[in-house]
């Protein structure tokens, strides 16, 4: 990010407030308690909060484009901590067009610090503003603060003016950090009609409407604004960012979406639809329903080129959905509409995920296989509101097929994916089945368990203080592709992985089973090399060769959100120990066996003839689990932890 310069002033007592007063919400104005606060006294721990988030929202004639919709934002953080420091980073996404874009004007920003116990302030220079483009619709604003430190208080503000008035912002009332006090005012007038969604809150700490008694003239047009005044007040920063399918879902937020528009002349046009209509403009639509009869047609001449003579309709899905995946390249574009035409993307061999999935489809139903589309929201971008039928609410689009009374969900975007195993940003989340003048929804449960099976031999060389030892990984499911993905067709790509990740050096003998076998578990074995301790004449071994777990992945204190691990997880090790000449076994690991309702652990180390055999595993028993269970989780994966890497003791005889 390029640097902004400043324009450093020392000010003297006119910039420091009344100290009587905690926090003003007045900008350009600084308090004696907010320039020398250390710490947030409801969280000490924050590295920084908000003191103030105040937008307002107004519409406002123009003589030559009419209403334009502004936003005004104004906000005031305090820097607690050397983190917080990362606040200083702002960005402002805005829409651009050729003829008719949104305009970000009226950037202000400053920075209060203490220098020598004297207050100073520091002005962002306009012309030090940057801005990126990012895809021909969206650019944004970029405004580093580099003078911000341990102790700052920054202020800053901007104007966005736009003649979309479907382009109101979701306002974010809570934060990744504490927010002592959130407001909207929304200046609504009487020829757009809003519905807005509350996340994240029942009640508003405020909440007030009032109708202006003040007319408004636009050319020949005299109305009233009704002003709404939406605003909490001491929010908790959100710190629950594990194991949820997006912040958005819980974060405190009001999101407004245009319902209807009344025209000035009379009459008004309908926004808010509902969801069997929305089914059916999908299939009317150029880049969807009728994609997917073009789609169709074009099947009809492809799949006699394919192998599906004598095939059952099963096989004959598989066989469509791995010719798809391994023709067409995903553009990593989530979408519901294809981006580009059939002939384009045919010509191309690459789209977003609509055009490879409702391709997908076409080709099925050419097969007569039963197929629909179902439309989504992936996982980052939030749930649906079912009681709000806005087709902006979904951004993705995969295919569900009947066969034999079974029902498949199936995502041809990644080649490295069986054929229903779906990609975790569109696992476990409510779709809309696409049929005419209906409203039918389905969760997209991912049906296999994700495994992991470590088997290790062991050779001790304890001349050399040195274990010789063969590994072998076994994966399905989620883990198979994760290590399908890493693997990459290059052995270098797992050496490094291994290295990196574990400190374990693949010596010899790399072997690759079932790459681009996605029916089939992937394995890869190897031969590495490694140090143990040594003391005493004692040999301290670790039988899982740094390669278990170590890390417990339940990191909060607490929780108050469910935990979604997504997917069933199991992982198994087993281990087989050559004890040396002239060495016996001093101490093996107790056994563990423990089985609830959250979670199976198994542990078992014995001597059998001149060998040690260990075998141990851990599964979760859901892939959902509430609040109340995360202090449980986290002290049973530390169980894990601590036995799965205790060491076996050999001594001399």
């Amino acid at each position: 990010m390029k640097t902004i310069i400043l324009c450093v002033l020392v000010a003297l007592a006119p910039l420091i407030g009344n100290a009587q007063e905690n926090y003003s919400e007045e900008y350009g104005k600084v308090t004696q308690y907010e320039i020398s606060m250390t710490e947030y006294a409801a969280d000490p721990e924050a590295e920084a909060v908000v003191i103030y988030d105040i937008g307002t929202n107004y519409f406002q004639g123009d003589d030559n484009r009419g209403f334009l919709l502004h936003m005004e934002k104004k906000t005031k953080i305090k820097v607690l901590k050397a983190a917080g420091t990362e606040y200083a980073k702002i960005e402002i996404p805005f829409y651009t067009d050729n003829r008719n874009g949104e305009s970000v004007i009226d950037i202000e920003a400053t920075i209060y610090n203490l220098d020598n116990g004297k207050p100073t302030k520091s002005f962002l220079d306009p012309k030090k503003i940057f801005e990126e483009k990012i895809n021909d619709d969206v650019s944004v604003k970029k405004i580093a603060l580099p003078d911000v430190r341990e102790g700052s208080v920054i202020e800053f503000k901007y104007h966005i003016v736009t003649p979309f008035f479907f382009h109101m912002r979701k306002w974010d009332f809570q934060q990744k950090i504490p927010v002592i006090h959130s407001q909207l005012i929304y200046k609504a007038i009487p020829y757009y009609e809003y519905t807005y969604i509350v996340r994240g809150t029942k009640k508003f700490d405020e909440f007030d409407s009032v109708t202006k008694n003040h007319d408004i003239r636009f050319g020949s047009l005299l109305y009233q604004e009704k002003i709404y005044t939406f605003g909490m007040k001491n929010l908790p920063a959100f710190r629950d960012e594990e194991f949820i399918s997006a912040e958005e879902d819980y974060m405190v937020s009001i999101n407004f979406q245009i319902s209807k528009i009344y025209f000035a002349q009379g009459g008004n046009q309908n926004y808010i639809s509902t969801w069997p209509a929305l089914c059916d403009d999908f299939l009317k639509r150029d880049d969807f329903g009728k994609y997917i009869k073009n789609s169709e047609k074009e099947g009809k001449k492809l799949l006699p080129t394919l192998d599906l003579a004598n095939k059952s309709q099963l096989d004959q899905a598989i066989e469509i959905s791995q010719y798809v995946k391994t023709m067409f390249k995903w553009d990593e574009v989530n979408s519901k509409f294809a981006a580009d035409n059939l002939s384009g993307f045919l010509k191309s061999k690459s789209g977003n995920a609509a055009n490879i999935n409702l391709y997908l489809i076409g080709l099925l139903k050419a097969a007569n296989i039963t197929v629909n589309p179902l439309v989504l929201s992936t996982r980052n971008h939030g749930a649906v509101s079912k009681s709000h039928p806005f087709q902006q609410f979904l951004n993705y689009v995969i295919a569900q097929v009947e066969i034999d009374g079974k029902t498949y969900f199936i995502d041809a975007t990644e080649p490295l994916r069986y054929f229903d195993e779906l990609p975790i940003r569109c696992t476990n989340v409510e779709a809309l089945v696409v049929k005419p003048k209906t409203e039918e929804w389905i969760v997209t449960t991912q049906k296999e368990i994700s495994r992991t099976s470590k088997a290790f031999k062991i050779n001790v060389m304890p001349e050399l203080q040195t274990l010789d030892v063969n590994i072998q990984y076994t994966l399905s499911g989620q883990d198979a592709y994760q290590f399908r993905n890493i693997y990459d067709g290059k052995d270098d790509n797992l050496v490094n992985y291994f290295k990196k990740n574990n400190n374990v050096n693949i010596s010899d003998s790399l072997t690759i089973t079932n790459y681009k076998e996605m029916d089939k578990p992937f394995s890869f074995s190897f031969q590495s090399n490694t140090g143990f301790e040594k003391a005493s004449d004692k040999l301290f071994i670790h039988p899982f060769c740094n390669l278990s777990v170590s890390d417990n992945m339940f990191k909060q204190e607490s929780r108050t959100l469910p935990i979604d691990l997504i997917y069933l997880r199991n992982v198994d090790y087993k281990s087989e120990i050559e004890i040396p000449e002239g060495y016996k076994v001093e101490y093996l690991p107790k056994e563990l066996k423990h089985d609830s309702r959250l979670m199976s652990i198994n542990y078992s180390a014995k001597k059998v003839d001149n060998k040690i055999e260990v075998t141990a595993g851990y599964f979760f028993n859901t892939n959902l689990y509430d609040a109340k269970d995360y202090v449980r989780l986290k002290y049973s994966y530390a169980e894990i932890i601590k036995q799965f890497t205790d060491m076996i003791v050999l001594a001399k005889e």
